[in-house]
């Protein structure tokens, strides 16, 4: 067993889910290597962290980051356990992170649901609730489901098409996500009427390897998340702006 396998291993030697014949060379390949030693000493320490955290369901975001990245892996041995590394790492980040929510603001906990929502529509197998490219079909769908009327404009021309409609919550309201295509990218456009007046010009960002768009235009918050580049998002939002003000 070479050091890399050895290491991907030693989370799931500590939770007990190695078989006996997988344990039994995992601990004959420890004797050989002084860093995966380290390593096991190391995760069991944060094991015992992780067991005495509150007992807390975990954030929107992470579970669908992990349902995500399972699903893309597939059944491949190795290369889950290369992940299940990774994942208890991050949960256990998150969850000493998660101790001192109270330092988080509503807009961290916006974003993520946000993300959440963009995350599990990229890995269904429906995105959409209404797939259309007609925004006469998309935005009659919304009547009665939420209580407004949302900003939908086909993009086609400034290349992002519309691919439909679907509804999400955000902070438990419902709210209205138009989705469009970027080449094979998703962009999840999420709308809800604003509550104060005037523009307010797009900020883009990146996150973990997202591109993040949050304005106000129109009458409307409008909040953007897709893995497109941040200069295909800024393209997005201008497109969409110039789409707004030509319905004014």
């Amino acid at each position: 067993m070479d050091c890399p396998t050895c290491e991907a291993m030693v989370g799931a030697y500590v939770d007990g889910e190695l078989s006996v014949a997988e344990s039994a060379e995992f601990e004959r390949a420890l004797q050989l290597c002084p860093d995966c030693r380290h390593r096991l000493d190391e995760t069991r320490v944060m094991s015992h962290l992780m067991r005495d955290l509150p007992g807390e369901r975990a954030p929107d975001l992470l579970r669908a980051r992990i349902e995500r990245d399972l699903r893309a892996i597939g059944g491949r041995p190795r290369e889950r356990l290369r992940w299940m590394a990774v994942a208890a790492s991050l949960v256990a980040a998150l969850g000493i992170g998660w101790l001192g929510a109270t330092l988080v603001g509503q807009s961290g906990r916006e974003t993520d649901a946000l993300m959440a929502g963009y995350l599990r529509m990229a890995m269904s197998d429906h995105p959409v609730e209404v797939a259309s490219s007609d925004r006469h079909t998309v935005k009659p769908w919304f009547a009665g489901r939420i209580d407004y009327a949302p900003p939908v404009h086909d993009l086609t021309t400034a290349g992002f098409p519309l691919a439909g409609g679907r509804l999400d919550l955000v902070d438990g309201r419902k709210v209205a996500v138009m989705v469009y295509r970027r080449n094979r990218h998703w962009i999840a456009l999420t709308a809800w009427p604003a509550t104060s007046s005037g523009d307010v010009a797009a900020s883009v960002i990146q996150r973990d390897g997202f591109a993040l768009a949050e304005w106000r235009h129109g009458g409307f918050e409008l909040r953007a998340v897709s893995d497109v580049a941040p200069a295909d998002m800024k393209s997005f939002v201008a497109a969409l702006d110039r789409a707004v003000d030509a319905d004014r």
